[in-house]
């Protein structure tokens, strides 16, 4: 795949001798007047290297630079221009540019500083392969890994993985939690070995316990024989505690002995049984606040977080979304028998403008959703994406309002000042006891209204004494 080059240069003459001089060195290169024309090439299309001249009508080409990050991160930057004075080039290198360059300028010159830019970019692109063929091997093939942050967590996770250590994985829901463990364990000593997972909050507390621990027949009524437990079964090998965050404190306890000393009794028996587990923990929770809030241990954190792996979101890691929609539209078309597809300019658009608050796998749904609606046409549309993605193409790559634009604005502070912890709790009053207004009651829907566990939900109900009375029945549905 060739090296793709955005030229923003308002003169037509030098845009097309920049453009006719990039072909014959077989770049694929786009040329545009103006540096708005240039934002919305860079919403729809992936480009390896910017070439922007300073001077532009309009928004100018060190406020361009700006854009880049958000837009297009890793793009390589290099700024021309008839003013070259230090203060512009100063101000050019803080903005993310890869080279500066004055006008009047040789052509070859620029041609050397392209040619240079563009084995950078060779270079990553060929990183980027090699990381996506190691995860591939790994078997977490749906975590493509492009972006430069990805990039860096996969080389943090080939370096624990060969040891014991316990690993601490945190992230946003949709992310691909479990893909990092099963990278960790494939990557590991313990390959041969079994991986075992447990969603610690889709398992009720009372019986949490035995199903990392396991039972003796007769340890409680209805025990008619005995029972493995998740640490039994992962003997050897990987233990994935996925929302460990949701673990109750008495069972926190339980699970730092086994840390600490390797060892536990089942449900009913006083015999002690050695483990060697290696133990992957994840959670979308905010450990130290728990911490502070009491619900969560401050000495089992400190041994789960011996190494801590952060899983950036998708709007963080936007060069992946054309990859990793690419691999998940690939892969639904063959397991459902429907014919590769193509995704559209105007749909592209929508994806990478998007902000995909449920990350990948919202990513996911809203591909398999596009891919069943349009059946046997080679092609996905705009207007085959979910309703919320597709306002993702008049807004592609905006930034988001400030979560207060739309809340209260906060009294001023006055001269004797506040009551910081007071006020902070009485916003989080307010905010439960008008989801639970919203919602008749229902603590479920409530806690999806913001966007939070309905166990955390009502931990918070009870921290601040609110009496929600009795709610309506839940149904399997919420």
């Amino acid at each position: 795949m060739s090296v793709k080059i955005l030229i923003v240069e308002d003169d037509e003459r030098l845009r097309d001798v920049l453009l006719e001089a990039a072909a014959m060195e077989g770049y694929d290169a786009r040329g545009v007047p103006s540096a708005e024309a240039a934002v919305e090439w860079l919403r729809r299309e992936q480009f390896d290297i910017l070439v922007t001249d300073v001077t532009l009508p309009g928004m100018s080409g060190l406020d361009l630079l700006r854009h880049c990050p958000r837009l297009r991160p890793g793009i390589l930057p290099i700024v021309i221009t008839a003013h070259g004075t230090v203060d512009v080039a100063v101000e050019a290198m803080k903005r993310g540019a890869a080279d500066f360059l004055t006008k009047p300028f040789e052509l070859d010159g620029l041609l050397g500083v392209i040619r240079v830019a563009a084995e950078r970019a060779a270079r990553t692109r060929a990183a980027a392969r090699g990381a996506a063929g190691e995860w591939m091997a790994a078997g977490a093939g749906s975590l493509i890994a492009v972006a430069p942050v990805m990039l860096k967590l996969l080389e943090q996770v080939r370096a624990v993985a060969p040891f014991p250590t316990t690993v601490l994985v945190t992230g946003e829901t949709g992310t691909g939690k479990e893909l990092i463990a099963r990278a960790i364990h494939r990557l590991s000593p313990r390959a041969e070995k079994s991986l075992v997972a447990l969603n610690c909050a889709a398992v009720p507390e009372q019986l949490l316990e035995d199903e990392l621990f396991g039972h003796v027949k007769g340890a409680f009524t209805g025990a008619q024989g005995g029972r493995e437990g998740r640490f039994e079964q992962a003997e050897g090998g990987t233990l994935f505690l996925d929302e460990i965050g949701d673990m109750s404190l008495p069972l926190q306890a339980k699970l730092l002995r086994v840390l600490q000393e390797r060892e536990f009794e089942k449900l009913g028996s006083s015999r002690t049984v050695r483990v060697d587990v290696r133990v992957v923990a994840a959670t979308s929770a905010d450990l130290e606040r728990r911490i502070e809030e009491g619900t969560f241990r401050p000495d089992l954190y400190y041994r789960l977080n011996v190494v801590h792996l952060r899983l950036p979101p998708l709007r963080e890691r936007r060069e992946d979304i054309r990859p990793l929609a690419e691999h998940l539209l690939a892969k639904f078309c063959a397991a459902t028998g429907l014919p590769a597809k193509a995704i559209s300019e105007e749909a592209w658009a929508a994806l990478a403008g998007y902000r995909w608050p449920g990350n990948v796998r919202q990513l996911q749904n809203a591909l398999e959703r596009a891919a069943a609606l349009t059946g046997a046409a080679a092609e996905v549309r705009l207007s085959d994406l979910p309703e919320e993605v597709r306002g993702g193409a008049a807004g592609a790559g905006a930034q988001p309002p400030p979560a207060s634009s739309t809340a209260e604005r906060p009294p001023d502070i006055p001269d004797d000042g506040v009551d910081f912890d007071a006020l902070v709790t009485q916003v989080e009053r307010d905010l439960l006891l008008q989801s639970l207004a919203k919602a008749g009651g229902n603590k479920m829907r409530a806690a999806q209204l913001l966007n939070m566990k309905r166990t955390t939900f009502v931990e918070k109900l009870k921290r601040l004494k609110i009496d929600a009375g009795k709610e309506p029945k839940e149904t399997e549905s919420d």
